[in-house]
C-alpha cells in the first residue's frame, strides 16, 4: 500500500542444545567430568563435558534445574 513504511523482522539466531541423561543405582565421584564427542550441525564433532550429581531424586532434579538456570545465565548473549 502506498504511504506504508516497510517493517522490519528481527531475525534471531537458533541454536542446537545437545544433552543426555541417565539415571543409575549407586554413587561414583561427582569430580568426573568424561567428555564425550558431539556430531555438530556442519558435520564436524565437538566435545561435551557429561556432568555427574548424586543425591536423591528429587535433590538431583534441584541441582539440574539451578544447573540449567546457570548455564543459560553463562549465555545470556547467545
Amino acid at each position: 500500500m502506498a504511504g506504508q513504511k516497510p517493517r522490519l523482522t528481527l531475525v534471531k539466531p537458533h541454536y542446537t542444545l545437545s544433552y543426555g541423561m541417565r539415571l543409575d543405582k549407586g554413587t561414583v565421584p561427582e569430580c568426573s567430568h568424561p567428555h564425550v564427542s558431539v556430531p555438530l550441525p556442519d558435520g564436524s564433532e565437538g566435545g561435551m563435558a557429561l556432568h555427574v550429581m548424586n543425591g536423591t531424586p528429587e535433590e538431583i532434579k534441584a541441582r539440574l534445574l539451578e544447573s540449567v538456570d546457570a548455564f543459560f545465565d553463562l549465555h545470556a548473549d547467545a
